[in-house]
């Protein structure tokens, strides 16, 4: 089983969505810039850690780790927004091409949002080949 590790520093971003503009009778669409920012921020880190994107099903692991607020001074978790999906959708976007050929082959994943204790925002990527695994540790169907 092949893993890579990689930490991605600064304030995670969530993927929003596509904004569609309309002049002169002609229409696109775009990705907010703050959100091309970090997808680049983000492709640049993985480019460090993988010679070639891997083939075959992906597992991919995440905790962001988020700015705490003065009045959550004990929570270790964040409950609030933004979405964990969107923070995902955001990191598994910008990995195409570099960690893996496409996010289609991420067949597991699992995500968690924490809050900074000592050290700075930052993002923690794990991605798994599983070529050659049959099963996952972890939660089943079977239990």
């Amino acid at each position: 089983m092949q893993h890579v590790y990689f930490e991605v520093k600064g304030d995670p971003v969530p993927k929003a969505r596509a904004r569609t503009v309309r002049k002169g009778g002609r229409t696109w669409s775009f990705t907010p810039k703050k959100v091309a920012v970090w997808e680049k921020v983000v492709k640049a880190e993985a480019a460090k850690h993988f010679d070639q994107p891997l083939t075959g099903p992906i597992q991919v692991s995440m905790i962001f780790h988020m700015d705490r607020p003065k009045s959550r001074r004990k929570d270790v978790w964040v409950p609030t927004t933004p979405d964990l999906d969107n923070l995902e959708k955001a990191v598994l976007d910008a990995m195409n091409g570099v960690a893996y050929e496409d996010d289609r082959f991420v067949v597991a994943k699992n995500a968690q949002k924490r809050y900074v204790r000592r050290d700075e925002p930052r993002v923690c990527v794990r991605v798994t080949s599983l070529s050659r695994q049959i099963s996952i540790d972890g939660f089943s169907e079977d239990e």
